[in-house]
């Protein structure tokens, strides 16, 4: 619920309409869902992920394609050509990288609790008239709303299950960035 709600809120604050190619960075516990969100809202999603063995899963849940965040002429290779991109992630990117592929009037919105101060080039947001947001989890009506559009598109995360005895192994799976795509624990 709130994962959910935190990658579908911000789809509705940018307006991100259907006809739109867009771009989602991190396909884990919140890229997933907002890949879902995007695609079954009529979407062009090209997803950026840093773990290859992961491609033909994202590729599966609906993506267009799959850039390799780690690779530069991938990231090259669609300069100025996405209306929104939503960053899942909570490391420290090389933000001009995606800002550049933004077309002009695009926007960059950041739900990742990235730690370190975001160093975003002016010059980039200037030149394309590119905005830069985030925000936190949806408010109540959103909530409603996206738990209708789930309904109404079948969209349910992708899970692992853990009986709550595993709490440590379930932990070690994650922190090893196994989980595909979160973890529940079973009581």
């Amino acid at each position: 619920l709130c994962g959910g709600a935190t990658v579908f809120s911000p789809i509705i604050l940018a307006g991100v309409k259907p006809t739109e190619k867009v771009g989602v960075i991190g396909l884990g516990g919140l890229g997933h869902m907002a890949l879902n969100f995007l695609n079954n809202g009529g979407c062009e999603v090209i997803a950026f992920s840093s773990s290859p063995d992961k491609k033909e899963q994202i590729l599966a849940m609906g993506a267009t394609k799959v850039i390799n965040s780690r690779d530069p002429k991938e990231l090259e290779s669609i300069t100025g050509s996405l209306n929104f991109i939503l960053n899942t992630t909570n490391v420290t990117l090389d933000w001009n990288s995606y800002l550049v592929a933004l077309a002009p009037k695009g926007r960059f919105h950041n739900v990742g609790a990235v730690l370190e101060p975001m160093a975003i080039p002016t010059f980039t947001l200037l030149m394309g008239e590119k905005t830069v947001g985030s925000s936190p989890i949806g408010s109540p009506a959103v909530i409603r709303t996206m738990l209708e559009f789930c309904v109404r598109h079948d969209i349910y995360p992708m899970v692992e299950e853990f009986p709550l005895a595993k709490v440590n192994e379930a932990i070690k799976h994650l922190e090893e960035g196994k989980a595909r795509y979160r973890i529940v624990l079973k009581v």
